[in-house]
């Protein structure tokens, strides 16, 4: 499929290092009052509801929806950064990555802007990009950051992504987007799909998992180095042999949260998504 101009869809490699998870709820499955925790939008619950949980998931049980409502002629979804409070971050990250469907009607694309600041409020860098065409299934994309002239270290970014019509100044309803698990830095752990192992398949079994990580693989003999990973890239997990083709890991001891399930052969990675629920 083709991509639009004005942004760059970066390669995956899964065996860069880990992409930095860190925005609130990156994954979207917290919400308290039609909101999703850590994040804004333009609801008024009472009137409309542009921004919506979706059960459609990359991962876990839930992603986040704009859709174009037919509120007042026409409200197009604006959903970003928490009002009056930034993200943080403690660095220039390369990229910012997400994975998107679109469906897209008339002349309707994504926007996505983005500021970066230092701690005292100075502009840093910026994103002002354009999705323009439809995406029917899950679609990974890094978005380049510009930086200005200088070397201040960013302390802060705020993001706003809405609909908008390029011919008109309006939104068809019923266009709408569906992004889950937001990152910083460069793609990789997210896209086992696009590894040395496409054709493979990597099935976990309880995800979310309580007690036991099970998941199986394909391989007869398989001899693989299985190790995990928390969002931060800290293993939490002891890296150990397995020669079996379904392995089940002890999780009693992980916190509730988001982790890597890293399965190694050689040279090559596969890495799964792995959500801790009791």
């Amino acid at each position: 499929m083709k991509k639009s101009v004005l942004i760059i869809l970066f390669s995956i490699s899964i065996n860069s290092v880990f992409a930095q998870y860190v925005f609130p709820n990156f994954s979207f499955e917290n919400w308290t009052d039609a909101e999703a925790d850590g994040w804004n939008s333009n609801n008024v619950v009472s009137l409309t509801t542009p921004i919506t949980q979706s059960p459609d998931a990359h991962s876990g049980l839930s992603a986040v929806k704009g859709e174009v409502t037919n509120f007042n002629t026409w409200t197009a979804p604006n959903f970003g950064s928490y009002s009056g409070s930034l993200f943080q971050i403690n660095q220039n990250y390369a990229t910012l990555n997400f994975y998107y469907k679109f469906n897209k009607l008339n002349n309707d694309v994504i926007v996505v802007t983005a500021q970066l600041n230092t701690a005292t409020g100075y502009p840093t860098g910026f994103i002002l990009a354009k999705i323009t065409d439809a995406a029917s299934t899950y679609t990974p994309i890094a978005l380049p950051i510009t930086y200005l002239p200088g070397d201040s270290a960013s302390a802060e970014i705020a993001i706003l992504i809405g609909i908008q019509d390029t011919v008109l100044n309006t939104a068809t309803a019923g266009s709408y987007f569906i992004f889950d698990d937001f990152s910083l830095g460069w793609f990789t752990a997210l896209g086992v799909e696009e590894n040395n192992f496409s054709n493979e398949k990597v099935v976990v079994f309880s995800n979310p998992a309580s007690d036991f990580i099970s998941f199986s693989v394909p391989e007869k003999n398989p001899s693989n180095t299985i190790s995990v990973f928390d969002i931060t890239g800290k293993q939490v997990v002891k890296s150990f042999v397995s020669k079996s083709s379904r392995t089940d890991i002890p999780s009693a001891d992980l916190s509730d949260g988001i982790y890597f399930l890293n399965i190694q052969n050689g040279e090559n990675t596969r890495v799964k998504k792995i959500a801790i629920r009791r």
